[in-house]
């Protein structure tokens, strides 16, 4: 699988608790992990973390299915291996050092809502950890976009995300980043 371009690093939390699933890809997949323990012991919330060693790999192997696909003459066609590992309508938030549009090459293949951080813009900062929170792809950041998108399915209330808001410390009115 990690040649394949990803593979099951850890999973946090119960299966009768709401289950997100991370991706993180290069050095943010340590952010990634810390996220997916602050969603458990600190919100209750399971997650499924993935390395991703290559987006463009997933995306060119489902691009490659999905031409056969176009071509096949048996009633059961074959399934990528994103789709297959990341079936189901789990919410996926995904999480890079590269601009967002990298993740985003394997969302046309899953059935799920994809939330994609990314470093899309200029940082200015002086530490890696100061860039990581301008760009918001801090473990706190990939919280918020955790619970944001378990907000959005019906699957947690909308304080659990505004307590996450104040337990972090969000500048909520900060530009975003791309647009500074």
């Amino acid at each position: 699988d990690m040649v394949r371009g990803m593979y099951l690093f850890t999973t946090n939390g119960e299966a009768s608790s709401p289950r997100v699933r991370l991706l993180g890809a290069g050095t943010i997949l340590r952010e990634v992990i810390a996220a997916g323990e602050i969603l458990f012991n600190d919100f209750g919330i399971a997650s499924d973390v993935y390395s991703v060693t290559s987006f463009t790999e997933l995306a060119r192997e489902a691009m490659d299915v999905e031409r056969q696909r176009r071509f096949e003459r048996t009633s059961t066609p074959r399934r990528s291996f994103v789709e297959a590992t990341l079936e189901g309508t789990t919410p996926i938030v995904a999480a890079t050092d590269y601009i967002r549009a990298v993740p985003g090459q394997i969302a046309p293949y899953l059935e799920a809502r994809m939330t994609l951080l990314g470093t899309d813009g200029f940082g200015r900062s002086a530490s890696r950890h100061a860039l990581r929170r301008f760009f918001e792809v801090d473990k706190e950041h990939i919280v918020l976009s955790a619970i944001e998108s378990l907000v959005d399915n019906g699957m947690l209330p909308r304080s659990t995300l505004i307590e996450a808001l104040d337990k972090f410390d969000i500048d909520d009115a900060a530009p975003a980043p791309w647009r500074v």
